[in-house]
């Protein structure tokens, strides 16, 4: 059974947990926040991670009269306020809103299993202004006073390669009732029309949107499209003064990227790998002459072993030109392809492969051979000694959006796993039998451990209980 636990923490908890802020990557702020022009009363005070102010989840969704859950099995907090319905799992840079996904630049932070989310991200999603005072250190937040509506997806200007179009809205000031219930015409109240591509005078084409759920259009035909959004009453009038937006996108067929050269689970000798891709409705372009984003093109991004969540890290490749990197190490692998945009932005939906293989060095046959003008090209396994595929070998365990990847390994034994934290915050990964514990591990860093003994391992992270793994030594 999950457990769904209200995140109203005693003050006790909260002061333990801003002790060891710093420890978990993020720092007390001397920041204080207002609201509606009075003290937002907090007994925890905000923490500053990257850049960006947090605040308790459970603290603030009280000042402001919405509701936290936090789903510990899960992984998830969710705060209701009005019909909006807002999704986080911490250490993930990608938040749902009504059903739609949208990007923040940072997490919700679980600091001692206290949630706590950036202010400025979710004040704006809730439809409040937010004002900044560097003199003061003041953050002021000002709650919506009139009717207003926000399209959450798609944006303006999007290309979308898809046939099928998501639209989600929030509403704030603007209780929404189904009509067919409540047909008498009530201040405050009433629903959302939305049009698609059809005329938005007139009402009865319009889709009603009556909760916070998204209004889904099938089979749309590329080309651009017309979106717009209108707040109205129970009987289907606009509300005065009018609350409209418009906007347009795009759509594409749906691309395909298929990758030669490595296959998951492959084992390759040598330091060289080579990679080629093929492209279905999709064409290469080269960003640096082509800059501007166009319907159809754009380029792909390649990362070997690097964080596949920063574009500067990847190979951009714009040509039909196979890839080729060069001095890979010894090792278990990471391959990760996706399809972009001229801003390096990945297309949506997200077209992305990523593969998992092996490489081993060159055994003295293969090297001989490679240097013969006159001997064939070795096979992905010549030279490897058939024992080797028991002998001892090297693993990798990625710690990202709190969680181990993979959470359960199969290894021989001798062989080494190298745990490599690619998260905002410390984590630790420590068995829970005792055997191992690499203390703090900082963004970046590195944790290894060689088992030399069969049998089965289970571990987690201390700061984070819920993360935990399994390691099975044959």
């Amino acid at each position: 059974m999950k457990k769904i636990v209200p995140v109203l923490f005693a003050s006790a908890l909260l002061t333990a947990a801003l002790g060891i802020g710093s420890a978990l990557g993020a720092t007390s702020s001397q920041n204080s926040v207002t609201l509606d022009g009075k003290p937002l009363r907090m007994e925890s005070k905000p923490l500053v991670s990257n850049n960006r102010v947090m605040v308790s989840a459970s603290e603030f969704a009280r000042a402001i009269g919405a509701t936290v859950l936090y789903d510990q099995a899960a992984n998830s907090v969710t705060i209701q306020k009005e019909a909006n319905t807002y999704r986080f799992t911490p250490g993930s840079k990608t938040a749902t809103i009504n059903g739609s996904s949208v990007s923040m630049d940072t997490p919700v932070t679980l600091i001692q299993g206290v949630p706590f989310v950036p202010i400025r991200f979710l004040a704006e999603n809730l439809g409040m202004s937010v004002d900044y005072n560097k003199v003061g250190n003041v953050i002021s937040l000002h709650s919506a006073v009139a009717p207003s509506l926000r399209i959450l997806s798609p944006a303006n200007g999007d290309i979308l390669y898809t046939d099928q179009v998501k639209v989600s809205v929030a509403a704030f000031q603007h209780h929404l009732a189904d009509f067919r219930e409540h047909g008498e015409v009530k201040e405050g109240e009433g629903h959302i029309h939305v049009w698609l591509d059809t005329d938005p005078t007139n009402p009865k084409l319009a889709y009603k949107m009556i909760n916070g759920e998204p209004a889904v259009f099938d089979k749309m035909t590329p080309g651009k499209h017309t979106l717009t959004v209108q707040l109205v009453g129970n009987d289907h009038k606009p509300i005065a003064p009018a609350v409209k937006q418009e906007m347009t996108f795009a759509t594409a067929a749906t691309p395909t990227v298929s990758v030669s050269g490595v296959k998951e689970g492959a084992i390759l000798s040598g330091d060289k790998v080579t990679v080629s891709t093929a492209l279905t409705n999709f064409k290469l372009s080269d960003f640096r002459t082509h800059s501007e984003v166009v319907t159809g093109e754009g380029h792909v991004h390649l990362w070997l072993d690097t964080d596949a969540s920063n574009p500067k890290l990847a190979y951009k490749q714009v040509t039909n030109s196979p890839v080729s990197f060069e001095k890979v190490k010894p090792g278990n692998h990471t391959l990760t392809v996706q399809l972009v945009g001229a801003d390096h932005k990945p297309i949506s939906p997200v077209v992305k492969k990523v593969i998992h293989f092996q490489t081993t060095a060159k055994s003295s046959h293969e090297a001989a051979a490679s240097h013969s003008a006159a001997a064939p090209a070795p096979s992905a396994h010549a030279g490897v000694p058939a024992a080797s595929a028991h002998a001892a070998k090297s693993y990798n365990v990625d710690i990202q959006s709190f969680s181990f990847t993979p959470g359960t390994l199969t290894i021989e034994s001798g062989s080494t796993v190298t745990f490599k934290n690619l998260d905002d915050v410390v984590h630790t990964v420590t068995a829970k039998d005792g055997s191992f514990d690499s203390g703090p591990i900082n963004k970046g860093d590195t944790y290894t451990a060689t088992f030399s003994k069969p049998g089965v391992y289970a571990f987690y992270c201390k700061p984070h209980t819920f993360m935990t793994g399994t390691i099975t030594v044959k």
